[in-house]
């Protein structure tokens, strides 16, 4: 009924505050799903008057209903036809709370076309009875109580609230950017984070339109951008990529077992496996070429080329005579990756146009950048281009993992899509407006609320702490209120901490714990020397986070890998190596931990270490997790130098990719990020061993 908890560390803090505060009256601000009411009620009783506070249609009713008010909801005239049924569940307060409540399930499928949508209704219906009868019987068992509800902005609430007063709240805000990339109007792919409202993007129909068999490209803009901190998952896709997003952020995805009677749909991210497993791949991504070759290629775009839009297909390439300008002109862009194809025209010369269609199109123009024909490709009509399946391929979802609270953006447009890491998705995941489809049925006294920037929120950190006693918990560490740390809970290893800051009271620090487990085999000694079998261990999460602890640098966050080997010398431990499934390369897995024991004669057995993870062997392993054919490798190294000693140099095929400019290594301790590379499978772990003594085994410390 009421959704989102609060973890036991958290409920600590609070009560061992609240309980020292004088008076009666607690005062919470931002009530979402009212936790922190619905804790201090069961810790306190009648002891405590709580007093609530929020914005959206959901909330209010909740919190009206809490505070014994009268709820003010009814039908809109233009919902009778479709939504009258509802009319004998609205006259009693907690039958029209429950109607509401169940309202967020289905009232998303009222006035869409489609067998889909009609079958969602029907059964809505027949089961209405006893859904509505179950979830009133929990309303009216309810023992939390409000001494009042304010509905309106929380700056406005804050004000109101007596200056004596304590107030506990957790303010739904972050001030760091997610790496979620949405594609811009001008075809680039930006973080999400650094996007504005205002800001211009290349969408899709938000459902198939009137008179057409698909859903069709359209412009769009932002018309909200405000970073959260909600629970998250991690979408992973059978093509190696890997999504972190809310919970219930909606994607375009499918069912394959009766295509006919199951249309592409929104779908929640967390019922990705259980109602539609295969979510609709758009585009590609791409980066900006900068070489020589690029650079050339999109003069000639600009120079001598030309985009057409139409409803049976697009094109965008160049004229010109059979030659040797042409031939260039088609090799350097089958090395940039771009297929093209040639149509000869009675004028004598030749069409060169890239092949495959929209996607690739538009990917040739993102990844070249000829101006004149991107800002053309603004001004056309982009909606005679449909998003069909063909060329569009469905991606199976293997596995949707919770991975704790997380910064997200929270995006609203104008098309109310956007196109996210090449996927069709919806912007409709962030709390508000995932109950629009109340205000939209419903009319109510709707509260106002200006827009909450970064001044607004100062102003409520400020609003929170003129006063002698409150608790406020922020995801992000605040130096100027380090003496009134109260307590630093952190979910997940690779979870946000929560920073709770108190008026006073006791310093609390709650961090995971994971269980170890001890490997069943020998480490070697300081000073003895490598033998002559190489041999790789699959551990279990216990046994390397056993290890893990042990040797990796204690500035890395530990996360959880999809497989973990230990490396062994004849059958001692040397290091071991962990990787995750692949992000952005499909055939290229991410090398996420390679550390070697700390305590040898050898100098670079860190480099062993990574030539073990790069065997044939290893790749067996990797591609039997993920029943996939994988080809390379990838990993990050933080460091203060501009190559790295571990991957620079001594080992086949590793190449440095990408390097950070001075002090943006973005992980606040180290100068530099450097992203390696390499092939799998290019030695056994025989060669490995006896290339590694030839190189760097005389090299002792």
């Amino acid at each position: 009924m009421f959704h989102g908890s609060i973890p036991a560390p958290l409920r600590s803090i609070i009560y061992e505050h609240a309980g020292t505060w004088p008076g009666k009256d607690i005062y919470v601000g931002c009530s979402g799903n009212f936790t922190i009411e619905r804790v201090l009620s069961s810790r306190f009783g009648a002891e405590r008057r709580v007093h609530g506070n929020d914005i959206t249609a959901y909330s209010c009713a909740l919190g009206w209903y809490l505070a014994g008010e009268p709820l003010e909801y009814n039908l809109r005239e233009e919902y009778e036809d479709s939504l009258g049924w509802l009319h004998p569940y609205l006259e009693d307060r907690t039958d029209l709370l429950a109607t509401l409540m169940l309202g967020t399930r289905f009232l998303q499928y009222v006035g869409k076309e489609g067998p889909y949508y009609r079958r969602m209704m029907d059964a809505t219906q027949d089961q209405w009875p006893r859904m509505h009868e179950k979830t009133a019987t929990k309303l009216r068992g309810l023992e939390t109580t409000l001494g009042s509800f304010f509905a309106g902005d929380v700056r406005d609430y804050l004000d109101q609230v007596p200056p004596e007063a304590p107030v506990v709240m957790f303010p739904p805000f972050y001030c760091l950017w997610p790496e979620h990339r949405l594609l811009t109007a001008d075809l680039r792919w930006v973080p999400c984070g650094d996007l504005r409202a205002g800001d211009k993007l290349l969408a899709f129909d938000e459902e198939t339109p009137e008179g057409c068999t698909h859903r069709r490209l359209r412009w769009s803009e932002i018309v909200r951008s405000e970073p959260a901190v909600k629970e998250c998952v991690r979408v992973v896709l059978e093509d190696g990529t890997d999504v972190v997003c809310t919970t219930d952020h909606p994607w375009l995805a499918q069912r394959l077992d009766r295509p006919s009677s199951n249309p592409k749909r929104w779908v929640r991210a967390d019922r990705l496996m259980d109602e539609a497993p295969y979510v609709i791949r758009l585009l590609d991504t791409w980066t900006e070429a900068r070489s020589y070759e690029a650079g050339w290629l999109a003069g000639m775009f600009d120079g001598e080329g030309s985009i057409y839009m139409g409803k049976s297909s697009s094109k965008a390439g160049i004229a010109q005579v059979s030659g040797p300008v042409a031939y260039r002109f088609t090799a350097w862009m089958k090395e940039a990756g771009f297929d093209t194809s040639e149509c000869p025209r009675p004028s004598g010369v030749t069409g060169y146009e890239v092949a495959g269609g929209w996607p690739e199109m538009l990917r040739a123009l993102g990844t070249l950048r000829p101006e004149r024909l991107i800002n053309r490709l603004q001004q056309l009509d982009v909606d005679r281009l449909s998003i069909r399946s063909r060329g569009n391929p469905r991606v199976k979802v293997v596995a949707v993992e919770p991975v704790g609270p997380r910064p997200i953006q929270s995006i609203m447009t104008t098309t109310g899509t956007y196109i996210g890491e090449g996927f069709a998705m919806h912007n409709s995941g962030d709390y508000t407006s995932q109950f629009a489809p109340i205000d939209s049925a419903f009319a109510w006294p709707e509260p106002e609320f200006g827009e909450l920037d970064e001044t607004g929120k100062e102003r409520i950190i400020e609003q929170v702490q003129d006063r002698p006693n409150w608790v406020l918990g922020l995801h992000i560490e605040r130096p100027e209120l380090r003496d009134q740390l109260a307590g630093v809970v952190q979910t997940a290893n690779r979870g946000l901490p929560i920073y709770v800051y108190a008026a006073d009271g006791p310093r609390r620090i709650v961090r995971p714990r994971q269980p170890i487990e001890t490997i069943p085999m020998p480490k070697i000694g300081k000073d003895e020397e490598l033998g002559d079998r190489m041999s790789l261990h699959i551990l279990t999460g216990g046994q390397f986070a056993a290890v893990r602890s042990q040797f990796m640098s204690k500035t890395i966050l530990p996360g959880s890998p999809l497989i973990a080997c230990g490396v062994a010398v004849d059958g001692k431990l040397i290091g071991a190596f962990a990787y995750l499934p692949p992000k952005f390369d499909p055939n290229t897995a991410y090398l996420m931990s390679d550390f070697p024991v700390s305590w040898t004669r050898y100098r670079r057995l860190a480099k062993l270490i990574v030539m073990a993870a790069s065997t044939k062997e290893a790749q067996l392993l990797i591609q039997r997790s993920l029943s996939k054919r994988i080809t390379g490798w990838a990993t990050t190294a933080f460091t203060d130098r501009p190559n790295s000693a571990k991957y620079g140099r001594g080992i086949p095929g590793v190449k440095l990719q990408k390097r950070s400019e001075p002090g943006d290594a973005g992980d606040g301790i180290h100068r530099y990020q450097l992203q390696y590379g390499g092939p799998l499978g290019g030695y056994d772990l025989a060669e490995a061993l006896d290339l590694w003594k030839t190189k760097h085994g005389k090299d002792m410390r």
